[in-house]
């Protein structure tokens, strides 16, 4: 185990079901920003993700709803 504590672990995309490895540099970034959950998608499934995200109509909603 890396003096951090951390190794590179494989873990697999919840999209493309392909494995990715979740580097040490990447746990760490996680850590740092207090992320306690592994990530689910590999970088190109999570760009993809990221930019329909951005699509107009996909914004998330931030009013209430009026009832």
């Amino acid at each position: 185990m890396g003096q951090n504590g951390f190794e590179p672990r494989v873990l697999i995309c919840c999209e493309c079901k392909q494995e990715f490895v979740f580097t040490v540099a990447a746990q760490e970034y996680f850590a740092e920003r207090g992320y306690n959950q592994d990530p689910k998608r590999c970088k190109s499934c999570h760009m993809l993700y990221k930019k329909a995200q951005r699509k107009p109509g996909n914004a998330r909603e931030t009013k209430a709803p009026n009832n």
